[in-house]
C-alpha cells in the first residue's frame, strides 16, 4: 500500500570534499547551521526496466503496448530507487560519533522524511545486529524517481523534478517487480545531515555491502571511493517549478548558504550527465 505520492522540484548545490577536509567542513556546517550533524544511514536499491525500447512498442503490427516500465514507446526509460532509512529501523544502535570522531548529539527529526544520505558515524556491533536482524522485505521503503536535471545556465543551481512514494504496507520489492523493474545494484549512503532554514544539507559517502541486500554489520561495508572522499549536497524542495516566486526564493537561499561557506568549500551546480537517471 502506497502513501500519498509527493512530487516536488529540487534545487541543489554540490561540493566534493576530500577526506582530509571532512572534519573542517563539518565544523563549518555546525557553525553555520547552529546544530551538530545528525547521523544518516540509508540503504539504496537501484532498479531498471526489465525491457527496453527495442523490445516493446512499435512492432510491425502497430501495437505500442509498453507495459508498466515504459514512459512511452519512443520515450526514455529511467532508473528507480528504493530507499530505506536504516537508522530508524535499528534504533537500538547506541554509538554515533561524528565523521571525525566528534559527537553528533542532535536529535532533530529528518525534515525530508528520510530523504537523502559514514561508517564512522554509526558503530553497530555484531551483538546489536543479532538483536535487530536486517530483513530487507520488512524495511520501510520509499520509491524514489529523480528526473534528468534541467539544462545548466537557466539557473545557478541544479534543478530537477523528484518523485517520492512511501510504501506503507506490504512487500515493496515485490511491488516494484510487478511494475516491470528489476534490481541491478545497491549501495549504502552514510554520513550526517544538517538543516539550514529550508535547506537540507548532507555530507556523505557511498559504501558497498559485501553481501547482497545485507548492510550489516557496518564494519563489513566497503568504500566505493578508494580516496574515501565525501559529497556535500545542499538541497531545497519547492512544490512546483511553475511557482516562480518560490523557485527564486529557493535559489536565493542556496546562494546565501554558498556565500556563508565560501572559503571553506565551494558549492556549485552538479554535473548534469553524472546526475542523468536515464537508462542507456
Amino acid at each position: 500500500m502506497l502513501e500519498p505520492q509527493i512530487t516536488m522540484h529540487e534545487l541543489s548545490l554540490f561540493a566534493h570534499v576530500p577526506n582530509s577536509r571532512a572534519a573542517h567542513v563539518e565544523r563549518a556546517l555546525k557553525t553555520v547551521t547552529g546544530m551538530s550533524g545528525v547521523p544518516l544511514l540509508e540503504h539504496h536499491l537501484i532498479y531498471k526496466p526489465k525491457r527496453n525500447r527495442q523490445t516493446i512498442g512499435g512492432t510491425a503490427s502497430g501495437s505500442n503496448s509498453a507495459g508498466p516500465a515504459n514512459t512511452g514507446a519512443a520515450g526514455d526509460f529511467y532508473y528507480l530507487q528504493l530507499v530505506a532509512d536504516i537508522l530508524k529501523k535499528n534504533e537500538s544502535q547506541k554509538s554515533d560519533p561524528g565523521i571525525a570522531g566528534q559527537p553528533a548529539s542532535a536529535t532533530m527529526p529528518d525534515p525530508q522524511g528520510g530523504d537523502a544520505m559514514e561508517v564512522d558515524s554509526v558503530q553497530v556491533t555484531a551483538e546489536e545486529d543479532k538483536v535487530t536482524p536486517y530483513e530487507i522485505r520488512k524495511q520501510k521503503w520509499t520509491i524514489r524517481f529523480s528526473d534528468l536535471p534541467e539544462v545548466s545556465g537557466k539557473r545557478p543551481v541544479t534543478s530537477r523534478m523528484v518523485h517520492n512514494a512511501a510504501v506503507h504496507e506490504g512487500d515493496a520489492l515485490s511491488f516494484v517487480d510487478s511494475l516491470g523493474y528489476m534490481p541491478i545494484s545497491e549501495y549504502v549512503l552514510s554520513g550526517d545531515y544538517f538543516v539550514y532554514h529550508n535547506i537540507y544539507i548532507t555530507l556523505t559517502r557511498i559504501l558497498l555491502p559485501s553481501q547482497s541486500f545485507t548492510p550489516f554489520p557496518t564494519s563489513s561495508l566497503r568504500k566505493l571511493d578508494p580516496a574515501d572522499s565525501f559529497l556535500l549536497q545542499a538541497s531545497i524542495k519547492v512544490p512546483s517549478a511553475n511557482e516562480q516566486e518560490t523557485m527564486n526564493k529557493g535559489v536565493e537561499e542556496l546562494k546565501t548558504l554558498r556565500a556563508e561557506l565560501k572559503g571553506v568549500i565551494e558549492l556549485e551546480p552538479g554535473d548534469r550527465l553524472s546526475l542523468d537517471t536515464r537508462v542507456r
